[in-house]
């Protein structure tokens, strides 16, 4: 029977000073038989180092670890991937790109690089590029990331100013994570920036029925109550807004009459 054995120290989980660290990677190779280093178990491991390592900021330890997996595996789509991010995150942007490009050209029906690609790309401002990246990801029937690539598409598109675009994916990243009910808010707020109230209306009472009012939601009332002339209203969810949460963001909009818009 094949497994793993993966044993290492790594400290900085605990600390913010890494002193030591040593991974070693093995498989069994049948009874009786002699332990042999796994280059692919040792990639793996090296890439999640790296990715904690990101995570703690330490670029230096992250691509230490990432060149390590590349020596590992040279032709292995994810650590490509992984060392676009780093790329990413260092702001060598042309370098980043070439690693995400590489890891495609690896494996191009790869769904986390197509959308980590097309968050790089929209950062970038290359919004249709971005689009395309995405619908790369979403295309592939098993990838389980669908909820947070259709809200990232959906950022993008609202950042290209194509709000009919971000309203689309924004509903399938609710419905893929229904349970996610920051996304109802945020397409109430597209809604009445782009003056479909009754369609605000109905993503609010849908709000309602399954939370507790928040200074997001109450201002959202007050921002359709003002778009519908509906001034009774308005002071009612202002009240309730600078009652609750008097110190919210929103009590400060409210108060600088920032809901005009």
């Amino acid at each position: 029977m094949r497994y793993f054995i993966v044993v290492f120290s790594f400290v900085f989980l605990l600390s913010a000073c890494v002193s030591t660290e040593t991974t070693v990677t093995t498989k069994n190779t049948g009874s009786g038989g002699k332990m042999q280093f796994d280059p692919d178990a040792a990639a793996q491991t090296r890439i999640k180092l790296a990715l904690l390592y990101l995570k703690k900021k330490n670029m230096g330890k992250a691509k230490e670890n990432i060149e390590k997996a590349l020596k590992y595996q040279p032709d292995n789509s994810d650590v490509y991937r992984v060392f676009g991010y780093y790329f990413q995150q260092v702001q060598e942007y042309d370098k980043a790109e070439k690693m995400f490009k590489k890891s495609l050209s690896l494996d191009d029906h790869n769904a986390n690089t197509y959308s980590m690609y097309g968050t790089f790309l929209c950062k970038q401002a290359r919004y249709q590029e971005a689009d395309d990246a995405y619908s790369s990801a979403l295309k592939q029937l098993s990838y389980t990331g669908m909820a947070k690539t259709y809200e990232n598409a959906a950022i993008c598109s609202e950042k290209a100013g194509n709000i009919d675009k971000a309203i689309h994916y924004f509903q399938f990243a609710l419905s893929h994570n229904p349970n996610k009910s920051s996304l109802q808010l945020t397409l109430v707020r597209l809604f009445i920036t782009k003056k479909d109230y009754e369609a605000a209306r109905l993503n609010l009472l849908n709000f309602q029925k399954e939370n507790k009012a928040s200074a997001e939601s109450l201002w959202q009332w007050i921002r359709l109550s003002y778009a519908t002339g509906k001034n009774a209203s308005l002071s009612k969810y202002a009240g309730k807004l600078l009652t609750q949460f008097p110190d919210s963001q929103q009590a400060l909009d409210y108060l600088d009459h920032d809901y005009y818009e």
